[in-house]
């Protein structure tokens, strides 16, 4: 009897307790805290863009960057592997500052002070238009200039390289050939052509190639491209993949900048639990 009353006096005072006052909403947005691990995945859209580098030349991006996020910022670290957390563009336009752009207090003024509704931001390092064909969700491929503001995107509908897939993208001017064997002794093998990437029709079936079977199918190729001094192809990669119906595998060929030959550059994308 003693325990229950004493469960009956806590609950009164947690009702007695004040809740959390919430700030009024301000025009300038107010810093947000990086978010890690599962708090950022809960904070990520389920819509929207993802980011990831492709950098033939080896040059690098600032990093972290900060982006909008709703009313506030929030910091952003864009690899060469796997796409970023998804972010929500503003009216069509998602942009990026290498220092988190929201107004810093002054040195005495209290956590509670909001800043001045007419206090301007500073201009991003740079920004990138989300074309409409991108689709709600879309992986955009960076790839850094020295002078960050002329970074070149390309946008892939997820829709067009699903989960559970291996895809090639071409996006050299060297002819590809992918040769594949499901029964890994390429006795049944399959040859497929990929086209060269045209600025004008963007990524499209002639220049990308995709292979969907079952979870956990393991599969040989041989990818290559046509040479034009030995009027023959040339081997760029010989290996295997297992399907996953957790993510799609795309490897990119790029322009090797170094060399006069095409350059495998590959991406895991997965799509997150809050995506769904």
């Amino acid at each position: 009897m003693k325990i229950f009353s004493v469960l009956l006096f806590c609950a009164a005072v947690v009702a007695l307790l004040p809740a959390q006052a919430q700030g009024r909403r301000s025009r300038v947005a107010t810093p947000a805290a990086a978010g890690t691990g599962v708090a950022a995945e809960e904070a990520a859209p389920k819509t929207g863009v993802r980011f990831v580098i492709c950098s033939p030349a080896g040059v690098t991006m600032p990093s972290p960057l900060y982006v909008r996020s709703g009313k506030e910022f929030k910091s952003i670290s864009i690899g060469s592997r796997t796409p970023s957390v998804r972010v929500k563009p503003v009216g069509g336009v998602v942009e990026f500052w290498d220092k988190d752009p929201a107004p810093k207090m002054a040195e005495g003024e209290k956590k509670t002070t909001k800043p001045a509704a007419d206090t301007e931001l500073p201009d991003p390092i740079f920004s990138v238009t989300v074309p409409a064909s991108a689709g709600s969700k879309s992986v955009c491929i960076l790839s850094p200039n020295k002078e960050v503001q002329k970074t070149s995107t390309l946008f892939l509908n997820e829709g067009d390289f699903p989960k559970k897939g291996m895809h090639v993208i071409n996006l050299s001017s060297f002819p590809l050939q992918i040769i594949t064997s499901e029964s890994n002794d390429f006795k049944d093998k399959k040859e497929s052509k990929i086209g060269v990437y045209r600025r004008e029709d963007g990524i499209c079936p002639e220049n990308s190639w995709s292979f969907k079977g079952e979870k956990g199918q393991q599969v040989s190729f041989v990818l290559s491209y046509y040479d034009k001094a030995t009027k023959g192809f040339k081997r760029i990669k010989a290996s295997s993949f297992v399907l996953s119906e957790r993510q799609s595998m795309v490897n990119i060929v790029v322009k090797d900048t170094t060399r006069n030959m095409p350059k495998l550059m590959s991406i895991q994308i997965a799509e997150n639990k809050k995506d769904k």
